[in-house]
């Protein structure tokens, strides 16, 4: 993202030569001082950018200069191309400088990849969220949310946001959060509220961010064998691994895994109704089958009380 910023400053200094720090901040959405540091590391790479404080300075490149796309080889013109065309998939607007570059490379443009990352029906509300959050972690924005989390819980508290990363079909939130005192990652659907507090943070969390994964999970993990009938087949290549799949001669998949042993395991098997066939462990058949049966006996006793 860095290396994409970098160059939209350096095409737009080209085209203009000169621009005022607020000015580029505006149009790169970032701070003044990202600004002023994007503008020192063009600097350090050996283009001849310079700023002038005060009145009537600002960013400028030295006269004369002008960027050699030879020094980019045809593959790397279209991968750099195609790599911001993709930004797009993220409701970034990019299309005027995927035009501009289309034309210092000569190239046409190529409308090779569209991805929508909204869910069906809420696309003008993953939009605005994606932007609320987009710009808290541009400008380091405090941000207070609601959230609901996989225990039942809801609760209100203030974070400083991060980064944003999709992963498995889902968006997460990665932030530190005031009121636990760490890092935290967020299920972007689970937001109920979210809202600016008004106030900006200045902590600088480089190198302080974990990674993914680095915890073991909460739950212990178990080995599943499980056959589903043909026509959820579908479903199955969707959401496993293909070497976790066997397909058999009657074209129902067999499907070996470790999953956690939760409540989500539960709701999520019962979500195949009767296309699935637990074949082990016999332990969890007959927790299946009890729970199913407990559901029934709900729904029932509601009946008799209408």
């Amino acid at each position: 993202m860095k290396n994409d910023r970098l160059f939209q400053l350096l095409y737009l200094l080209l085209e203009q030569r000169t621009m005022t720090a607020p000015e580029l901040s505006r149009i790169l959405e970032v701070s003044v001082r990202t600004v002023y540091r994007d503008a020192e590391a063009l600097s350090i790479a050996g283009i001849p950018v310079y700023a002038n404080r005060g009145r009537g300075g600002g960013i400028s490149l030295m006269p004369g200069y002008t960027f050699d796309k030879t020094l980019l080889s045809d593959e790397e013109q279209n991968q750099l191309l195609f790599a911001i065309q993709s930004l797009q998939a993220t409701d970034q607007q990019v299309g005027a400088l995927l035009q501009k570059l289309g034309a210092a490379f000569q190239k046409p443009a190529l409308n090779w990849i569209e991805v929508d990352f909204s869910r069906w029906g809420l696309h003008h509300t993953d939009r605005t969220r994606f932007n609320l959050l987009k710009n808290a972690i541009l400008n380091r924005q405090v941000l207070n949310l609601t959230y609901s989390s996989s225990s039942g819980e809801t609760t209100e508290r203030n974070i400083h946001p991060l980064k944003l990363i999709y992963k498995d079909k889902n968006w997460y939130l990665q932030a530190f959060c005031l009121q636990a005192d760490d890092f935290r990652l967020f299920k972007v659907s689970r937001i109920l509220h979210l809202s600016p507090a008004g106030e900006s943070f200045s902590r600088e969390y480089t190198g302080e961010i974990p990674p993914l994964e680095t915890k073991s999970p909460p739950f212990p993990m178990i080995h599943l064998k499980l056959r589903f009938t043909e026509s959820i087949a579908f479903r199955v290549y969707d959401e496993f691994e293909r070497c976790s799949i066997t397909p058999q001669p009657d074209g129902c998949p067999l499907v070996e895994v470790d999953l956690p042993m939760n409540n989500w395991l539960t709701g999520y098997l019962f979500s195949f109704g009767t296309q699935l066939e637990v074949l082990e462990p016999s332990s969890l058949r007959r927790l299946l089958a009890d729970y199913g049966e407990e559901i029934a006996r709900h729904h029932r006793n509601l009946e008799r009380f209408k």
